[in-house]
């Protein structure tokens, strides 16, 4: 079975065309990679001299600050934030309190401390909330809107701050819901599986395959396993060239802070205890479990159309068709259900952060993995059967 496995493999790494495709992922990973690991916000800062630092000096620089309020993330911790912040740079503090403008080159620290600092007419605009009978929360005793009234997730345990600009960039660049990586992966995916049945077909082997000693039952699951294999390949080793590139240029520093303090991803008010390590590992594994049943459903379709050109355009119609109606579709009823389609759920940014709307947090995340793969099994069942006895099709 090793074997059978080793050389459908090695079949579907000699095509071609998937040579092709490997080589244009890799030239898209690149320039993700430049784009959220060596050329972001948090690669340039000034000091508070005005001083501007860029590279590694500036990601130092950062760091130094984050280290300042490492552990509980709380309404003081913030509090004393917005003196350092205030005492340091005056004058953008300045902007910050009159008209919420933010300098993307202050500390990744205090960028998102505009959130807490309460307008200059806080005063009137809670007067005439109040007239009009709408309740406004009461500040802190340090004058900021108080993390809590944001709907803060365990507030019964005070959340864990530390260095986030590097996890949000691995997870947006990764699986989130800008240009990430999963999406043109699973793609490449598609194209890779859908000859690996038919081929067989338009090489005129399958009926010779089928006459074999083990052609009805290894062979197949043979290449069922190797397109699995394959999948996992793919999504596994940009995974790991992802935290080569971010561990060598930010190190660890961060890693066990709860992700609902790192206020660049949103996830202030998601239920789901997690840091920043575990969530860069569940978009790891949302995305290889969409990429299994994708290679699955796309193998049915190989061994159906049973011819390479035809495969791949209908697995790549239904792959994307499921992104192209929810994009079309109002953020109502569908518009949810479509997630669990995996060209929707490898934007695990998005999953996480519609999570909320259900009553037990982790109901969507089960969901998508239950029915991937119950697709999964299915699909190959299906398909074992369907080629098994495609000689009588």
């Amino acid at each position: 079975m090793l074997r059978m496995i080793r050389f459908e493999l090695k079949k579907i790494y000699s095509n071609s065309v998937v040579i092709g495709s490997l080589a244009v992922l890799l030239l898209i990973c690149f320039l993700i990679l430049q784009a959220y690991c060596f050329n972001n916000l948090a690669t340039s800062t000034i000091t508070p001299d005005g001083t501007k630092l860029s590279g590694r000096e500036a990601i130092t620089f950062n760091q130094s600050i984050a280290n300042k309020y490492v552990g509980d993330f709380t309404d003081d911790t913030i509090a004393r934030m917005v003196v350092d912040f205030s005492i340091d740079y005056p004058e953008e503090y300045g902007e910050m309190a009159e008209n919420g403008a933010v300098n993307a080159l202050i500390p990744s620290s205090y960028l998102y401390l505009s959130m807490f600092i309460p307008p200059a007419d806080y005063d009137e605009v809670a007067e005439d909330a109040i007239a009009h009978g709408i309740s406004i929360p009461d500040l802190t005793e340090y004058g900021l809107v108080s993390i809590q009234d944001y709907g803060t997730a365990y507030v019964d345990k005070p959340l864990q701050y530390g260095y986030n600009d590097s996890w949000a960039y691995f997870f947006s660049g990764f699986c989130g819901s800008t240009i990430a990586i999963a999406f043109p992966a699973l793609i490449v995916i598609v194209i890779a599986i859908s000859t690996i049945f038919s081929n067989e077909y338009s090489t005129k082997m399958a009926a010779l395959i089928l006459t074999t000693r083990y052609g009805r039952n290894r062979l197949i699951i043979a290449k069922l396993l190797a397109g699995m294999i394959f999948t996992t390949m793919i999504i596994i080793g940009l995974f790991v060239l992802f935290s080569i590139a971010f561990g060598t240029q930010y190190g660890l520093a961060g890693w066990d802070a709860d992700i609902q303090a790192n206020l660049q991803l949103s996830f202030i008010a998601l239920n789901i205890p997690l840091n920043n390590l575990q969530l860069i590992f569940l978009g790891m594994i949302i995305v290889w479990i969409a990429g299994i049943s994708t290679a699955a459903v796309t193998a049915l379709i190989s061994t159906i159309m049973k011819s390479p050109f035809s495969a791949l355009i209908l697995a790549f119609a239904l792959y994307m068709a499921p992104w192209i109606i929810r994009q079309i579709l109002a953020k109502d009823g569908l518009y949810n259900i479509l997630l669990i389609f995996p060209v929707n759920a490898i934007n695990v940014h998005e999953l996480l952060l519609q999570s909320n709307t259900y009553q037990h947090p982790w109901f969507l995340l089960v969901t998508v993995i239950f029915l991937s793969g119950i697709v999964t099994f299915l699909t190959s069942a299906i398909t074992y059967k369907w080629f098994g006895n495609s000689e009588k099709i």
